[in-house]
């Protein structure tokens, strides 16, 4: 996730975006990267990175030199070095200028990023032409697979490919919370929900498949402001082009109304109505929402997440780069940034004929309907709120995080492989799978796998713990914005499942849905020797259903299986029917299909 705000000219990385016209101070000025921002400890870092270096810095200078490069040009890029060895040796003990850790490396680019596009790029420059010097000269002194890797990564194709990042644009505008919730307030979905909440009430009758019946649809409608009447068959004369705008559209289901429907799913994604087969009720967050106003702004936040989200975030595996996606995520990344796009930049530009013809018109329409709701504002520019600019910021990192799964660095050779058992706790017959993986996959990959190896949909939260609750070790996505229970998990992402288990029978936690609380324990099982690249992972063993996103944990799970295979329980036509089972079709749970588990494996092999 990007960071909280636009970063000040003066960052802890300088300002590379500045330093075409003024390398020569740059060299001079000296920057503060270290993590710890304490004089002492700043001091100290500086000492250390100047010792470090001390031994090559003059030669690499004299090899840039000799290669063509300017002095200012030079002592530039040694300025830069010289600011990322000051982050590097904070971090890794008896820091060797002629072996750089890759993950670390990786790690310090990203925070550079972080807070400006373009000093990730200035640092990795310096870093590249580093490295090339350490391979040219032959003082490189680490393996050679993780010198090639750490070029790769600081190509300028691949930072390129990183500084592309969608949420690193949003500029976050601070506000009060009375700002805030006075913006919210303003908002035209904001007023919509409010009035079909108000509309709801104590709760409304629904129908079987969770929907309103014909009599109530005008009422509901007319909250989202929509001009229609439930009848029993519609009327040639009042159908979907009507002669007479005042004259309501006859629907017999309110799903002829795609606003309608739209606000009634959001609603429900954002937990602020409960829908089952007979009834639509208020939830307790519903009822808050309509009684405390300062509460508007959080929600704006939440209902804008759910908007938005089919537009900017790919379903499933489908590719991040659809253009009508990116072009929308451009255009939003844009409209939330300090430089929002001129509103004649976005509308009327597409070309005469062609595939993108069609594209412009679909980006075009995904643009207008964001607008017509309020989640974007329309004038001589482009311009996301204020108060929905986290919302956006969370939804473009998510874009980001499927953009680089898809041009993800394939990692250096493995040193050994572990098998391990991933159990699904509470649920009998069990629900396990036994897997092979690197033993350098790090947790953010293990996650990705074991949502393939139980069918998860990936749309709840997260956490791996080592240890025992309360004081084992959390980690999760990096989120500063989350609610956590006492201190925030730890990052999860490079973290290797070697470092954490060193012997069969070590034990990890993954728990996945913090309100049906799935939780999965992970154990090693063996140490193997290590795989070629593009072998792992593979499901080898396994046994067991996997349960169902949202049947409401273990216990959920097995109730609305025996459910499903009772016919005299009154719920076992609904069961069956959530389920998606046909007539004479029954879930086994016992059922395992390894050849499915690993098709659906085979995309990650490519990134591992």
């Amino acid at each position: 996730m990007a960071k909280k705000s636009k970063p000040s000219k003066a960052s802890r990385f300088g300002n590379p975006a500045k330093a075409a016209e003024d390398k020569a101070k740059a060299s001079s000025a000296g920057v503060n990267t270290a993590l710890n921002t304490s004089t002492n400890v700043v001091s100290l870092a500086n000492a250390v990175a100047a010792r470090t270096l001390a031994s090559v810095l003059p030669a690499f200078k004299s090899w840039m030199i000799q290669a063509g490069i300017d002095h200012e040009e030079a002592d530039w890029l040694s300025a830069l070095l010289l600011d990322f060895f000051k982050n590097y040796v904070q971090s890794v003990q008896a820091s060797d200028a002629s072996n750089l850790e890759v993950d670390m490396t990786s790690r310090i680019l990203d925070s550079a990023g972080g807070f400006h596009p373009e000093m990730r790029v200035s640092i990795a420059l310096a870093l590249n032409s580093y490295l090339k010097f350490l391979m040219t000269t032959q003082a490189w002194t680490g393996p050679v697979d993780n010198l090639i890797q750490l070029i790769t990564m600081t190509s300028p194709d691949a930072t390129q490919a990183a500084n592309a990042k969608y949420a690193q644009r949003v500029f976050r505008q601070p506000q009060t919370a009375a700002q805030a919730a006075e913006a919210a307030a303003d908002l035209v979905f904001v007023h919509r929900v409010g009035a079909l909440l108000e509309w709801i009430g104590e709760g409304r009758k629904t129908t079987p498949s969770g929907l309103l019946p014909r009599k109530d649809i005008q009422g509901a409608a007319a909250c989202v402001e929509v001009n229609a009447v439930g009848a029993a068959t519609r009327s040639s004369v009042t159908s979907a082009i009507s002669s007479d705008d005042d004259e309501p559209r006859q629907v017999t289901s309110m799903t002829q109304l795609p606003r309608l429907m739209e606000y009634w799913e959001v609603m429900t994604e954002a937990e602020l109505i409960h829908v089952d087969r007979q009834r639509v009720q208020l939830t307790g967050q519903g009822r808050l929402f309509q009684s405390d106003p300062n509460q508007r702004a959080r929600y704006a936040a939440i209902l804008a997440y759910f908007f938005l989200y089919d537009a900017l975030v790919p379903y499933d595996d489908s590719r991040p780069d659809n253009p009508v996606r990116t072009q929308v995520a451009e255009i939003i990344a844009a409209a939330a940034s300090g430089n929002p796009p001129e509103t004649s930049a976005v509308f009327g530009q597409g070309p005469a004929a062609g595939p993108e013809k069609y594209t412009a018109i679909f980006v075009e329409t995904r643009i207008r309907d964001a607008a017509a709701h309020g989640l974007l504002e329309i004038g001589t520019h482009v311009v996301v709120p204020p108060v929905l600019r986290h919302a956006v910021e969370q939804l473009l990192g998510l874009l980001d995080k499927h953009i680089a799964k898809q041009s993800r660095v394939p990692r250096g050779p493995s040193k050994a492989t572990f098998q391990l058992k991933i159990q699904i706790d509470g649920i009998t017959p069990p629900v396990w799978r036994s897997v092979t993986v690197p033993a350098e996959l790090g947790l953010d990959e293990l996650h990705e796998i074991i949502q393939n190896l139980f069918a998860w949909n990936e749309t709840h939260l997260h956490e791996f713990m080592l240890g025992t609750h309360p004081n084992g070790v959390r980690y999760a996505p990096a989120d500063p914005e989350a609610d956590h229970w006492g201190d925030p998990p730890a990052d999860e992402e490079g973290v290797a499942l070697n470092t954490l288990l060193h012997a069969p029978k070590d034990t990890l936690l993954y728990t996945y849905d913090f309100g049906d609380n799935w939780e999965h324990t992970i154990t090693l099982e063996k140490i193997l020797p290590a795989k070629a690249p593009g072998i792992l992972p593979l499901c080898v063993a396994g046994s067991g259903h996997p349960p169902q996103e949202d049947s409401s944990g273990p216990h959920g799970w097995m109730e609305k299986l025996a459910t499903s295979r009772n016919p005299s329980d009154p719920d076992h036509a609904y069961i069956r029917s959530w389920m998606g089972l046909r007539k004479g079709q029954h879930i086994d749970p016992t059922a395992f299909d390894p050849s499915a588990v690993n098709k659906q494996l085979a995309p990650l092999r490519k990134m591992l």
